[in-house]
């Protein structure tokens, strides 16, 4: 019995020996931990990216000026969140509503695994009138990420699922789960608007990446399997 169990743990401890010598470091995926957006591209329509460590916001209301919501953001996971704000709109005379978007886009530094996680905060305050009713306008502000081209099946957040929610104006952290593998990601951020006003609407970004045990808790791990082994093969008296 011993001899055959042996036989089990010395394959075992070489293996985790081999392992530390061939783990890679998992570095986290833009998670904005240097304090800037490095590696990030910008439509180029004034839209603004910044890298904060809080971010104190008022959301106020064009058709109901009694409306005022104020807020901090602050990050999910380390010491910096990345916040995507709208640029100028353009000018319009519709009196229904009209969609701009601005675009933002990077690539991971290495592929996504099991685990990770993205995160999106939505803040606008047109979420007042996404549920209007039949003929009248609705204001929907949403943010759509796609990953790695896959246009097919973006993630999406909407003013109308803050109304749903029953939240006023802000989304709070909604957690999406990156797909294995995945390395660029594209962000849309839509406003919908009318001659009336505009509720600029804007995004937190933030991720969490699965834990990854440490190289040190490895070579305890073969360690305590090499100990075991040598035990088990000592001859007996």
């Amino acid at each position: 019995m011993f001899k055959s169990l042996s036989s089990l743990w010395m394959p075992a401890a070489l293996a985790l020996a081999a392992g530390l010598v061939a783990l890679p470091a998992r570095a986290a995926p833009a998670g904005f931990e240097s304090g800037d957006t490095q590696g990030w591209t910008v439509s180029a329509d004034g839209v603004m990216l910044t890298a904060q460590g809080s971010y104190t916001v008022t959301l106020t209301d064009d058709h109901d000026p009694s409306f005022a919501y104020t807020t901090t953001v602050t990050p999910v996971s380390g010491g910096y969140f990345g916040l995507l704000q709208m640029g100028p709109m353009p000018a319009t005379g519709a009196t229904t509503p009209v969609s701009h978007s601005s675009q933002a886009e990077f690539t991971l530094d290495l592929p996504s695994a099991a685990g990770d996680k993205l995160f999106l905060r939505l803040l606008t305050a047109d979420y007042l009138y996404s549920d209007a009713g039949p003929g009248i306008p609705a204001y929907d502000d949403s943010i759509a990420v796609v990953y790695d081209g896959d246009t097919a099946n973006p993630d999406v957040w909407r003013a109308s699922d803050i109304l749903a929610a029953g939240w006023s104006g802000d989304s709070d952290w909604q957690p999406f789960a990156l797909p294995v593998g995945t390395q660029h990601l594209q962000f849309t951020l839509s406003n919908r608007y009318s001659i009336d006003g505009s509720n600029a609407p804007l995004v937190a970004i933030d991720f969490s990446v699965a834990s990854v045990p440490e190289p040190s808790s490895f070579a305890l791990m073969a360690l305590g399997l090499g100990v075991l082994v040598r035990v088990r093969s000592r001859p007996r008296a």
